[in-house]
């Protein structure tokens, strides 16, 4: 497995996933302004990193992904929001994680991030336990936060890792 930042080539890669996901349980990549990940790729900013997990060996495939947006907003360039996704046959081996701790060494030692927060549904178990175990913690439930795929409002854990509180 390898690891590295994305190109505009992975955009089909990462729709095959995000299609998987949304008919499952859990939150896609492409929810809220992007219809596509060809829309997200091409509409990072100079803050925002992403980076996808993939298989060394051909057929070469993306196995999972990771999106870190830093704040835009000047006085608030210290927090980062993470988004993670990782395709429905490759779970559960591990593969999010190593993603994940990727990432959190990009934003807490390139981009110096002081905090980085994630929002995971209240019933997916999974992408919970993935959080703790990289190190992020509960600070709380909002409730009716986001949308599941059936367009119901569900509850979220707001998640946060913070570099210096370890």
């Amino acid at each position: 497995m390898r690891i590295r930042p994305v190109t505009p080539g992975d955009a089909e890669g990462i729709d095959k996933i995000n299609a998987k996901v949304r008919e499952g349980r859990f939150t896609s990549f492409s929810a809220g302004q992007h219809e596509s990940a060809e829309q997200l790729i091409a509409g990072l900013t100079q803050f925002d990193h992403m980076l996808v997990l993939e298989t060394e060996t051909d057929p070469q495939e993306i196995c999972a992904a990771v999106l870190i947006q830093v704040n835009h907003q000047i006085f608030l360039r210290r927090m980062a929001t993470l988004r993670v996704i990782v395709d429905q046959k490759w779970q559960g081996q591990g593969l999010g994680k190593a993603l994940m701790e990727t990432a959190l060494e990009l934003a807490d030692n390139e981009l110096m991030m002081e905090r980085v927060e994630v929002e995971i549904p209240t019933d997916n178990v999974g992408a919970l336990k993935l959080c703790k175990a990289v190190g992020f913690k509960v600070e709380g439930i909002a409730k009716d936060w986001m949308r599941n795929p059936e367009g119901h409002f569900v509850d979220a854990y707001l998640m946060a890792h913070c570099r210096n509180a370890k």
